[in-house]
């Protein structure tokens, strides 16, 4: 099952990176990352059955519609944002229940001012050929310390303690 849900995940990081969609793995898949390892909890704050997969993409107009080009190859509907007369990327955000994981796309986050910034200090790893940007951790402490949600505090402890130097 584990492996099952990586390689679906990695699928979609590549489908994202063959449209060259600009984005980072943002969130708890990122927290995990950077070291600390926590179930996805839902909006209780309880542990949730399905896994939570979060990306920040760059909200311009050209990376909105490879965007939905990639949603669309992932096999979601995507006509109804792509006939828009008026887009606004900058305030589109999407979820989707695939059938392991819950996926988001977000066009911001709360204690981030510049995708471009954060970008250009991003994290990047390759698994089996296929990059994969993750937002670095004093950009992912800035956003956590926005939220600041009983889970992002407990995210922060347990990111300080376990990449202090």
């Amino acid at each position: 099952m584990r492996t099952e849900i990586a390689d679906k995940i990695l699928n979609v990081c590549r489908i994202l990176n063959s449209n060259s969609v600009l984005y980072m793995v943002v969130g708890g898949t990122a927290v995990a990352y950077h070291g600390y390892f926590r179930w996805s909890v839902d909006s209780k704050g309880l542990a949730s059955d399905k896994f939570d997969l979060d990306f920040w993409y760059n909200p311009t107009y050209g990376n909105y519609f490879n965007l939905l080009n990639a949603l669309k190859e992932l096999g979601q509907d995507v006509e109804k944002f792509k006939e828009e007369t008026t887009p606004d990327p900058k305030n589109s955000f999407f979820r989707f229940e695939l059938e392991n994981f819950t996926i988001d796309f977000l066009p911001y986050l709360k204690g981030l001012n510049s995708f471009r910034k954060s970008f250009a200090n991003r994290d990047c790893v390759t698994l089996q050929d296929i990059e994969i940007s993750f937002l670095s951790l004093d950009d992912l402490i800035a956003d956590k310390s926005a939220k600041s949600r009983p889970k992002d505090i407990e995210d922060i402890k347990e990111l300080k303690k376990r990449n202090s130097k």
